[in-house]
């Protein structure tokens, strides 16, 4: 079973299909629409993807979840201990575990077992990732149950042993949850170091001796440009359109703002801003004015760039795409051959913590207030009024600070007493 993303007319959907692509198991189709009917499409393939995970993990070992919630034979303990275990691992690590398992050539426990602690250790998901699988499992069997049992009147034994079952699963979800760290800002002077900042920027301007792209030159100065300047994501900027730019007045702005289900979006993996308000961006004028040109003498070229609005475009037709809309995965395309240039890995998110480093410091510079500087952050970054980003930014400025702080004043003491 494998999942797959079709488009019928401009709606985009998900199903779970065999090799042939006949759409199977009809309760998991169901499912990601009866209960997922309003979430967004990324969130249904995601939870797609992860539920096509779960079973394929249980028919591995010869567990048919519909068959046992139908039969009443629920999973046990030991059975959840173990899937949990195998959630916290890649994928492509389950089948090692397995064959470690039964190797007859490695004669001592001890050895086997350094070689599944090994590959355990190596091949680690993210917490938010199993939170993600537990999740999915728990909904899925909630699903089943009421599926097969809602409309029946359930023995008593049954509905406490499923409840039981459930709480169980919760309390793996929630240990899972617990784990997460609270800051997700590193305190580290700087999430990409000045020098090498600089050399990236410079790097990128499509007349740079060292500039990496063969093609495509101002296109892609032009996005990372964006990037730098608003601290857009990446899905961001491949959702912009042109007559999201403002060609007016300050020649300086940009609305950004979420439309998952945007008919006039040709790609299958639309890209979709984060959920958050929607908010204007600034960037430099002499940017905008680049950002005119690209239009009226690149973008122009392409016939198929005439049939939407987006404002960034492929310029390559290996697959017939010339024209078309960009894809987040040019996107990170873009960045590994910039950062293989200066030798220094550089993550599109990571223009968007710059970003707001930057403004730390000029908020100092400019004496704002913290809560002020707070608030403005927000809403430039388009994050919802209870969101606790910018705190966590400014604490970590001050943080920062703080230590710099106290360094001089040692160093100062500690040349006293010499």
């Amino acid at each position: 079973m494998k999942v797959s993303k079709y488009r019928v007319g401009s709606r985009r959907f998900i199903a779970f299909v065999d090799e042939h692509d006949i759409p199977v198991c009809s309760l998991a189709n169901t499912f990601l629409y009866d209960v997922f009917l309003n979430a967004s499409f990324s969130t249904k393939a995601r939870v797609a993807y992860e539920l096509n995970l779960v079973l394929d993990y249980f028919s591995s070992i010869s567990i048919n979840l519909e068959s046992r919630v139908n039969s009443g034979n629920l999973l046990t303990a030991s059975e959840i201990s173990a899937f949990y275990g195998m959630m916290r691992l890649k994928k492509t690590a389950f089948n090692s575990l397995k064959k470690i398992s039964i190797i007859p050539n490695i004669e001592t426990k001890s050895i086997r077992n350094a070689i599944s602690a090994s590959i355990y250790n190596n091949n680690k998901v993210s917490i938010d990732t199993t939170t993600g699988r537990i999740s999915t499992l728990r909904k899925y069997l909630i699903y089943i149950f009421n599926h097969y049992h809602g409309d029946y009147s359930t023995p008593e034994w049954l509905l406490d042993n499923f409840q039981s079952l459930i709480a169980k699963i919760k309390a793996k979800e929630s240990y899972s949850s617990s784990k997460i760290i609270a800051n997700p800002v590193e305190l580290v002077e700087s999430v990409i170091p000045n020098d090498l900042y600089h050399s990236f920027l410079n790097v990128i301007k499509p007349y740079d001796k060292n500039n990496p792209f063969k093609n495509s030159k101002l296109r892609n100065y032009l996005i990372i440009s964006i990037m730098n300047q608003a601290g857009l994501r990446r899905s961001e900027v491949c959702k912009i359109k042109i007559s999201d730019c403002q060609f007016y007045g300050e020649y300086n702005k940009i609305k950004v703002y979420s439309s998952p289900d945007d008919p006039s979006d040709p790609r299958l993996n639309r890209p979709d801003k984060k959920s958050g308000r929607p908010h204007i961006s600034g960037i430099n004028a002499s940017l905008m004015h680049e950002i005119a040109f690209y239009i009226q003498n690149i973008r122009k070229k392409f016939v198929r760039s005439e049939q939407h609005d987006f404002l960034f475009v492929s310029e390559k037709d290996t697959h017939s795409t010339a024209g078309l809309p960009i894809t987040r995965e040019i996107v990170n395309y873009m960045f590994v051959k910039v950062s293989n240039t200066i030798g220094f890995k550089i993550k599109p998110h990571q223009l968007r913590h710059k970003w707001n480093e930057r403004l730390s410091e000029k908020g100092i510079e400019k004496g704002l207030d913290r809560d002020y500087l707070e608030d403005m952050r927000r809403n430039a970054m388009g994050w919802q009024p209870d969101s606790s980003m910018g705190r966590i930014y400014n604490d970590k400025h001050e943080q920062l600070a703080a230590i710099e702080l106290m360094t001089k004043h040692q160093e100062k003491v500690d040349g006293s007493k010499k």
